[in-house]
């Protein structure tokens, strides 16, 4: 240094000391106007140059103070204090690195510098090296244990590498060196919080607003805990206080939107969300939130859009991932929303809440079964009452009944007011036909929420079934005026007025349910079978197209790559496959289209059930015979039966009672000739009861004891024609000496057979009745009360069987009188037939 230079150094040496004592009081503007005199006369002092600098950086002006303090390194390059001071200002610039090696270069000049170990660490956070700064951490506690801002930082990144333990433990000893520091008691509740210790977190943040009751971050932070433990409402008040602070505070925004979220005010939550990403578009926990509050507000195209956004953003963001699958559900996109659960459970194989939404994707998709092992693998995970309620669901699916009741039973169990689980357990008892159980079941449901419409609704399809129809409309009537939109409650009544055969009111309960559903499979199916049975075939054979959407039929339908034959083009040389779709009844009424469709020109392949195979071979028109399990030949078109009365566009006068249609084969009669009585006196089949497990069999079936005033009339030879017979139904049979035949019969060629060879068949609403009918043999047919609509509204006759006679129940239930009436009649047969035996013999 030159002479000149060092006595200007002495003359600029009382100025920076001033300068500094200004600047260390935070009188800025005066320091800094005597280092700018001092470089001034000075450019390249260094003290003036490093000192400047960092006032620019504290007065927010990094990038020029950072230029600054280099100048004045060039001066001293090894200056421990520039090189402290040009770290930490690197650092605020977020060039973490460079603060790293700046901040080593001073501690290669003095090592035990507290300060410097201390700043080194926040590069090394910065850097995202929290193990290291730990490390560096604990260097500058070891060299000043009572650095506050030291144990707090440790105890942050800590937190970070999820030791909180650790953490805590530097949190209090920070508390305890300054009990009223902010920062430590509100970090000390993060930590807490993160224990899962809920009200000593805060109790934490409680004392830090003790100290500053308007401290954002503790009021923040504090909403989350009790959020946490629902208290919705003290969360809420607790991020308005913060954001009555600092409006523009988006964590406090973002848990804002949570407790509105937590409270049910779903459209608050999403105002509340759109604030956060106002301030932070690219926040992905907003966007994830928001598409949650959206899913629960139905609006899933817009969830949709924020959800993608947010993966996007993380593509395996596990919460976005759900909610996409919960959006989508409700879109009907089932596949794309199990392909996202899946995604989903690549991170959490075992998460509950996905493995319960895959279920019911699953079912949606009719994979009953996998949606059940979805179910198990997450009850197994977190046994909640929900997942056993979709459990039981999936197995009442799967026709499992009794294991379904078992799981409403448990989910029942663990929260007695499920009313879900116990309104589930009633239609699986309705399944059953436990319709007494399934009642008790619905009103323990209503004991819980007496104005829940739907359980109301149910409730009267309960006591339908059991005929206490004034009481069943009853119901109705109130759940629809509890809820006047609820489909559910038209269909009922519909169907209880069906049951009155009051068609008007019926077809019109329909059409509100209609009004409001248009593609309801129930409402279309009854309103279609109702037209039919006022005649009305012209709507009634369009309508019944919908039969498809209906669970049962649905899962029968075949499928044939081949189009569907509606009654429209040429079909002459044509190969038409016919299929039968539903039980045998129908494949007898059915198959007298048959002899049409080959008219037409069509070659006909008819499919159906085993035991009617042999017997279609009499059918005219047909060429080829298959049953389920067949290798099918080629064919062009196809039609199952019971679209055929759309195809030919039946109506009631034009209905095709080509009768006979079937015919026994010789071989079979021939076969049972000798079995049957010679006795000269008619000869009356009788056949009093149909598959159990169809729908309306209670109804239309009824036990053989009421058949006694039939059988007793004197004069008849009475043979059963009933395939099931119970053992004390034997035993009555055999008592009263009626023939049993029915229990030996192969299939329906038997029966065909013996049918031929008698004079009259009684039959309740079963294939025996159609197969008479389609013989052209006389028959009685005992029919319930409620219409049934093949046989229309009060006729005693048939249009597709006119050798029928219908003898109809008067009241709901009464057999007998019907029986009584029919009793007659048999006795006047045989005692005529009596009569002209004895003017024969005379």
């Amino acid at each position: 240094m030159t002479k000149r230079a060092a006595a200007e150094r002495l003359q600029t040496a009382p100025l920076i000391r001033q300068a500094l004592a200004l600047h260390q009081r935070d009188r800025l503007k005066e320091a800094e106007q005597i280092y700018s005199t001092v470089l001034a006369g000075d450019p390249g002092n260094f003290d003036a140059l490093h000192l400047i600098g960092v006032l620019r950086y504290q007065q927010g002006r990094s990038a020029e103070g950072l230029r600054l303090v280099a100048a004045a390194l060039k001066a001293k390059p090894a200056s421990a204090d520039a090189l402290a001071n040009y770290g930490v200002i690197l650092d605020a610039l977020e060039r973490h690195q460079e603060a790293l090696i700046s901040f080593d270069r001073v501690l290669a000049l003095r090592g035990s510098d507290a300060t410097t170990h201390y700043n080194r660490a926040k590069a090394l956070k910065g850097l995202g090296r929290h193990a290291d700064a730990v490390a560096s951490y604990d260097q500058a506690l070891a060299l000043a244990p009572g650095h506050v801002d030291a144990l707090c930082s440790r105890g942050n990144a800590l937190c970070v590498l999820g030791r909180y333990e650790e953490a805590l433990g530097d949190y209090d000893k920070a508390v305890q060196l300054q009990p009223r520091h902010v920062t430590a008691l509100n970090r000390r509740g993060i930590a807490l919080w993160q224990l899962n210790r809920p009200d000593e977190a805060l109790a934490a943040y409680d004392a830090a607003l003790a100290v500053d009751p308007d401290h954002c971050e503790a009021l923040n932070n504090r909403s989350v805990v009790l959020a946490g433990l629902g208290r919705f409402e003290e969360a809420l008040q607790s991020c308005e206080r913060a954001l009555a602070r600092n409006p523009g505070y988006a964590d406090a925004l973002y848990n804002r939107g949570n407790a509105w979220l937590g409270l049910g005010r779903l459209e608050s939550a999403c105002t509340s969300y759109r604030e956060v990403l106002a301030l932070e578009p690219q926040r992905v926990d907003a966007l994830n939130n928001l598409g949650l509050a959206l899913v629960g507000l139905k609006q899933a195209e817009e969830a949709l859009t924020h959800l993608d956004r947010a993966l996007a953003i993380d593509p395996d963001h596990f919460g976005a991932l759900h909610n996409r699958a919960n959006a989508l559900a409700i879109l009907d996109r089932f596949q794309e929303a199990l392909a996202s659960c899946e995604k989903a459970l690549t991170k959490e194989p075992a998460n509950p809440d996905v493995l319960n939404v895959r279920g019911v994707l699953l079912g949606k998709l009719g994979r009953h079964n996998e949606a059940l092992a979805s179910y198990d693998t997450a009850l197994a995970a977190a046994d909640r009452p929900d997942i056993l309620l979709n459990r039981g669901t999936a197995l009442v699916e799967l026709d499992r009944f009794e294991e379904a009741l078992l799981s409403f039973d448990k989910a029942i169990g663990r929260d007695p007011a499920n009313i879900g689980a116990l309104v589930s357990r009633s239609h699986a008892l309705l399944k059953q036909r436990r319709f007494d159980e399934a009642l008790a079941s619905f009103d323990k449901a209503l004991e819980i929420n007496p104005e829940h419409a739907g359980v109301l609704s149910d409730r009267g399809a309960a006591l339908a079934e059991l005929n206490r129809i004034d009481e069943a409309f009853v119901c109705y009537a109130e759940a629809l005026r509890i809820e006047p939109h609820i489909v559910a409650g038209h269909v009922n009544r519909g169907n209880a007025y069906l049951k009155q055969a009051r068609m008007a009111e019926a077809l019109a309960s329909y059409a509100e349910a209609l009004a409001l559903e248009p593609d309801n499979a129930d409402a279309n199916f009854n309103a279609a079978v109702t037209r039919l049975c006022m005649g009305d075939f012209r709507e009634g054979w369009k309508q019944y197209e919908c039969r498809w959407k209906r669970k049962h039929l649905a899962a029968h339908r075949r499928e044939f790559p081949q189009p569907m034959w509606e009654g429209r083009g040429d079909i002459d040389g044509k190969t038409v496959l016919l299929h039968a779709e539903q039980g045998l009844g129908d494949a007898i009424q059915f198959a007298r289209y048959v002899p049409l469709v080959s008219q037409l020109g069509a070659k006909v392949l008819l499919v159906v059930q085993p035991p009617l195979k042999l017997l279609m071979c009499s059918l005219p028109g047909v060429s080829a015979i298959f049953t389920d399990g067949d290798v099918l030949p080629d064919f062009d078109l196809h039609c199952p039966l019971l679209s055929l009365p759309l195809a030919f566009g039946t109506e009631l006068a034009t209905v095709p009672a080509n009768v006979p249609y079937l015919q026994p084969l010789p071989d079979s009669t021939e076969k049972w000739r000798p079995r049957l009585p010679e006795t000269g006196r008619p000869r009356i089949g009788l056949c009093w009861a149909g598959n159990p497990v169809h729908g309306n069999d209670r109804h239309r079936s009824l036990p053989f004891e009421l058949l006694s005033r039939i059988v007793s009339v004197p004069g008849l030879d009475f043979v059963s024609l009933q395939k099931e017979v119970g053992e004390a139904e034997r035993a009555d049979l055999a008592e009263r000496g009626v023939l049993q035949l029915g229990t030996q019969f192969a299939d329906f060629s038997d029966t065909a057979a013996v049918v031929s060879m008698l004079d009259l068949v009684i039959a309740v609403d079963t294939s025996v009745a159609h197969l008479a009918g389609a013989m052209g043999k006389p028959v009685a047919l005992l029919l319930a009360f409620s219409p049934e609509w093949r046989w229309l509204l009060d006729r005693t006759d048939s249009p597709w069987y006119p050798t029928i006679r219908i003898f109809r129940q008067r009241a709901i239930g009464d057999w007998e009188e019907l029986l009584g009436r029919l009793a007659g009649e048999l006795a006047e047969v045989a005692r005529r037939r009596r009569g002209t035996a004895a003017t024969r013999s005379a």
